[in-house]
């Protein structure tokens, strides 16, 4: 059962409140000159591989910019400084992609940006509200930005309330959840906490705390 709870992991719902991670989803409204999607802040230390891989379970995706409407909006309600967005030049030095493939039609490049040749390639907010830049992969960010194209992940909509992470002495970061994740045979798990703890810089550890089997 271990090893399948490690499996099935993905696409968990959180709800972040602690000190270092803050979670708010907001709708940008159409009436208000929106899309209709929902964006959600979260302040951790992470490089972009793991904020992609992050937004991707949580149901969504790395933040993808398309307007100058839609950056202000999204800087002024859920990103700061040192948040990771959802755009790449990874595969091909100096064509700038979103990572869901939409047009790349509007930017928001600082002055002298991008500058980083073929070893920066990811994109961020950084020391100037609204603009961007290009950074390592490497780099440790202090947040990123998920877009969701619905009120919630692909199986369940945001909690009203949640219950607040917290965080031990230790460094270890108990984090209640909700979420419905698919197991074979017409199962599921319903992940009710989980622990995380960073083992150095570069990784993030999860171990289950609490579950219960479902259906």
């Amino acid at each position: 059962m271990k090893k399948l709870l490690s499996r099935y992991m993905t696409g968990v719902l959180l709800c972040l409140t602690a000190n270092n991670v803050l979670a708010e989803r907001l709708q940008w409204k159409v009436e208000d000159g929106g899309n209709g999607h929902y964006y959600e802040g979260f302040e951790a230390n992470v490089i972009w591989s793991q904020a992609n891989k992050l937004a991707k379970a949580l149901g969504g995706h790395l933040v993808t910019i398309t307007s100058d409407a839609e950056n202000r909006w999204v800087f002024d309600n859920v990103g700061k400084l040192y948040y990771l967005l959802g755009g790449t030049d990874a595969l091909e030095e100096g064509k700038w992609t979103w990572v869901t493939n939409e047009k790349w039609e509007y930017d928001r490049w600082d002055n002298g940006q991008p500058n980083g040749g073929g070893n920066q390639n990811f994109l961020t907010y950084y020391n100037t509200p609204y603009a961007w830049h290009d950074v390592q992969g490497s780099y440790n960010a202090k947040g990123f930005i998920v877009e969701y194209e619905n009120a919630g992940s692909s199986t369940q909509s945001t909690p009203q309330t949640c219950e607040a992470a917290t965080l031990s002495n230790d460094l270890k970061l108990h984090i209640p959840l909700l979420h419905y994740s698919p197991l074979p045979n017409d199962k599921a798990i319903m992940l009710l906490s989980i622990d995380m703890k960073i083992k150095d810089s570069n990784q993030l550890l999860f171990k289950v705390l609490d579950y219960k089997l479902i259906k």
